[in-house]
């Protein structure tokens, strides 16, 4: 059997000691990378994050999941799952903070809806204001979290925090629930050129909640804006020409034929 040996040199490198055509299989193990991972090696490694920050795994799995299904770079994968991690313990101090007494079920959902808004590009700054102009005491984690996912769309859109922040901030005022404030969100970001051009403002919108008019409400006129259309006309028997009613007849035939 052909056999080779690995020697380090100095600073130099490696240096394969053999005399047998064995070389180039030593040559390629030395090519091969010391840390592949496999979605399997990353999804061991999000069990272990999760165990140690002490925040929700479902989340970190299901990006890998995500990542691998779109046929991601491993570093890509394992970078987003490092970021969600850290969105994910953020979001489950601030959690803490808002409803210390939470159970357990909601307390983790409240966190990966806060962390998911977070990763979009949220900041804990921005959801803090959040919190604050809400004036509610009795906040909820749920209701937070799903006023800052409905902002986080809204800061993807383009459009003002700042006025965004109002529209979830009154939203939360109103006693919308989570996954309103969560369409509602979305809505706006659908409309996002409606916004941009002016044909629709924030300002008005939250004007609107402020008056008490409720999502489905305010869902339901945002998408039944038709667009008018001139209705066909069709020409009517009285606009038709009349036809002639005297027809050309034709020639009388004459009585009498010739006999044979």
């Amino acid at each position: 059997m052909n056999r080779c040996r690995i020697e380090r040199v100095g600073r130099r490198g490696w240096r394969v000691l053999t005399a047998l055509p064995g070389v180039l299989v030593c040559l390629l193990a030395l090519s091969q990378p010391a840390n592949a991972q496999t979605e399997d090696d990353l999804l061991r490694q999000a069990d272990a994050i999760a165990a140690a920050k002490g925040v929700p795994v479902d989340p970190l799995k299901n990006k890998v999941r995500e990542g691998f299904a779109k046929n991601r770079n491993p570093k890509q994968v394992e970078a987003a799952v490092t970021q969600l991690a850290t969105s994910l313990e953020t979001a489950d101090r601030i959690i803490r903070e808002v409803e210390p007494g939470a159970a357990a079920a909601a307390r983790e959902s409240a966190v990966t809806l806060l962390a998911d808004a977070f990763f979009s590009g949220l900041t804990p700054e921005e959801s803090r204001e959040l919190q604050r102009q809400t004036q509610v005491p009795a906040l909820t984690a749920q209701d937070l979290a799903g006023a800052a996912k409905g902002l986080s769309l809204i800061k993807e859109a383009g459009l003002s925090v700042n006025e965004g922040t109002a529209v979830m901030a009154e939203a939360v005022r109103q006693r919308f629930r989570s996954y309103e404030m969560l369409d509602l969100g979305r809505e706006i970001k659908r409309r996002e050129a409606d916004y941009r051009s002016g044909r629709a403002t924030l300002r008005s919108l939250r004007d609107a909640i402020a008056r008490g008019t409720r999502p489905e409400t305010l869902l339901r006129d945002s998408r039944a804006v038709a667009i008018e259309r001139p209705a066909a006309t069709r020409p009517t028997t009285t606009d038709r020409p009349e036809r002639p009613v005297d027809r050309p007849q034709r020639p009388d035939r004459p009585v009498d034929r010739p006999q044979r």
